[in-house]
């Protein structure tokens, strides 16, 4: 998805790196690695890293104050009971989680049980205790009517932003027309986030031009890079060399 904009038309990488939510969510993610990312993630100064449950506390330290940590919960399938999902929240805010990227039960979208499907969603919310939640929709088995219902029930919920994918397992990739039927789906109030094989500038640049404000990816580090050197800025990156690409089903 190529965006042709002059030099002229790109944000600042400051800027710009605070649509980024730098995420690490790979089963076989080590401690070691964990904190490498999140050393990243400080120095590029990403508006957020996001983690598995178990590694938040590690983020957080690693992070400090200066970078918000988003855990994952319910991931990646969502079909865990809404109690499980209430007391990952609970646990992590424990550990510095301040806000949540969240799994809501697909499997009640898609049986019509739309009650369900947005208590639960409603139930995650009220554990958040006005943190930041965002909801992963899972586009890629939803059809389009699917797609609107569930970000208005979602919406309806009290969530603060909605996904288009966990960019794991069924997510799928984004794409501009999913990001932009979000972002005419909910109002103002709720923000949007791309997520899923958001991997270069012409890609990040698309989804924030199709209406996203923020974007899931595991390269951050090459993106804010990439555009560093369309603006041409000769100094050396802050963190040093991207990583290569994400391992096999990992889409973020």
């Amino acid at each position: 998805m190529p965006v042709d904009m002059q030099s002229s038309q790109l944000p600042s990488p400051e800027s710009f790196s605070k649509r980024i939510h730098n995420t690490l969510v790979a089963p076989e993610a080590t401690r070691s690695e964990v904190v490498a990312f999140c050393r990243e993630a400080r120095a590029y100064r990403f508006g957020a890293v996001v983690v598995q449950g178990c590694w938040v506390k590690v983020a957080r330290e690693t992070v400090g104050g200066s970078v918000g940590v988003s855990a994952g919960v319910g991931f990646p399938m969502g079909g865990v009971t809404t109690e499980s999902k209430a007391f990952e929240i609970a646990e992590t805010s424990k550990e510095g989680a301040d806000m949540f990227d969240v799994m809501p039960n697909i499997g009640y979208l898609k049986s019509g049980m739309f009650d369900e499907f947005k208590g639960d969603i409603a139930a995650m919310v009220r554990a958040a205790k006005g943190r930041p939640l965002r909801v992963m929709l899972e586009f890629s088995v939803l059809d389009h009517d699917q797609k609107v219902t569930a970000a208005r029930l979602s919406e309806e919920a009290g969530v603060a932003g909605v996904k288009n994918s966990s960019g794991w397992g069924r997510g799928g990739p984004a794409t501009v027309e999913d990001i932009r039927l979000l972002r005419e789906t909910v109002s103002s109030k709720v923000h949007v986030k791309a997520s899923g094989g958001i991997r270069n500038l012409d890609s990040a640049m698309a989804m924030v031009q199709a209406g996203a404000d923020y974007l899931g990816t595991r390269a951050g580090v090459a993106i804010i890079d990439e555009l560093k050197a369309k603006l041409g800025d000769s100094g050396k990156a802050a963190a040093g060399s991207a990583r290569s690409g994400a391992p096999a089903g990992d889409l973020e």
